[in-house]
């Protein structure tokens, strides 16, 4: 009984304890809510300057209101195009033709840096010569998890591309054709084809056109030159998209008057928006279109009508395209996005050649 005891007196005082704060002795934590303010005035001689109870910061009509706040936004250096010289590209049945304004060998050193660009880490050249450049099969493509282990299953490796360049001599120039073949391991490669066959072929050249016409205007790689004027009217960018280049500090009829010259139409609207057709026959979301059915030969049947969801079937030339106006240093450059296609570098390619006397 003296072991029980012991204890529940002891938790006992210690709750007395604990609760003796608020029982036996008065909380005057919230007195001051009750206490009345005092309104005792200052007493100060006649004449004696109005006192008043304020902060006084120092300097306050130069600090900035904090009351406003706004999105901060990184800043960014301004945005940069390169002159380019005039290189010669024309389609042929088998191969693009870029007429390259230097010897061959330079014209070879370009094209070996591009390449090793291109594909990265590794050797990008399979076959060099004199007159002869062969490169190792790119996949532009890269396999997912499912695609890679289908491979695996069905055995049947992805088809990659690879490209041949041949050089000859030209009127102080260099003529260099550009062939691509699609190439499986374990497989026969294809014959060597136009890069008009294939939209990643034709991309590759049009950015290898790009880049051959950027690094033969020496004037590019100083800063202090960059607003040195060109006569060609195509200037590129670091992403390898292509700006025009309308002059120095033009007015909107002339602009409107340089698209017209280039067979592009403005469209009407709130956003600037420009297309290679007039804007009754642009390909719109929610048109009506034929769904038709291969059945050999080039032919098609039409199966039924249906409603356009998206524009992943129009062709380029049938879509719309946002354009801005950029001014900078070297003048006004016209610049049209065509982020929303497939293939922008391609596309920017074919809107900015309609500029090209």
């Amino acid at each position: 009984m003296k072991l029980f005891t012991l204890p529940l007196l002891s938790v006992g005082s210690m709750l007395l304890f604990l609760s003796g704060c608020s029982t036996f002795v008065t909380d005057h934590s919230d007195d001051y809510q009750k206490e009345n303010p005092l309104t005792a005035s200052l007493v100060v001689p006649a004449g004696s300057l109005e006192s008043k109870d304020m902060l006084v910061i120092p300097n306050e009509r130069e600090i900035d209101s904090l009351s406003e706040t706004k999105k901060f936004v990184t800043p960014r250096a301004p945005f940069v195009f390169y002159p380019m010289v005039s290189v010669g590209i024309a389609e042929r049945d088998d191969a693009i033709e870029l007429v390259v304004p230097a010897n061959r060998v330079q014209s070879q050193r370009i094209v070996s840096d591009f390449l090793t660009a291109l594909y990265g880490a590794g050797m990008a050249i399979s076959e060099k010569s004199t007159d002869t450049i062969t490169s190792v099969p790119f996949d532009f493509h890269p396999q997912g998890w499912w695609a890679s282990l289908w491979s695996g299953i069905t055995r049947i490796p992805p088809v990659q591309t690879a490209f041949s360049f041949h050089f000859s001599e030209l009127d102080n120039k260099t003529l260099l054709s550009v062939q691509f073949r699609d190439e499986q391991e374990g497989g026969e490669a294809s014959n060597w084809m136009s890069p008009t066959q294939n939209d990643d072929a034709y991309a590759v050249t049009v950015r290898l056109w790009g880049a051959i016409g950027r690094q033969l205007k020496q004037t590019s790689a100083y800063l202090s030159s960059q607003g040195d004027q060109s006569s060609f009217p195509i200037w590129i960018d670091h992403r390898g998209r292509f700006a025009i280049h309308l002059g120095d500090t033009i007015s909107s009829a002339d602009v409107d008057a340089k698209l017209s010259d280039a067979g592009l139409y403005i469209i009407p609207g709130d956003e600037p928006l420009l297309s290679p057709v007039p804007p009754e026959d642009i390909a719109r979301i929610g048109d009506v279109v034929d769904f038709n059915l291969p059945v050999g030969n080039g032919e098609s049947l039409k199966l039924f009508s249906v409603y356009r969801k998206n524009l992943d079937d129009a062709e380029w030339d049938e879509r719309s395209y946002p354009y801005k106006i950029y001014h900078q240093k070297a003048g006004d450059f016209l610049v049209i996005d065509v982020s929303a296609v497939e293939f922008p570098e391609l596309i920017s390619f074919r809107l900015a050649q309609r500029f090209v006397n």
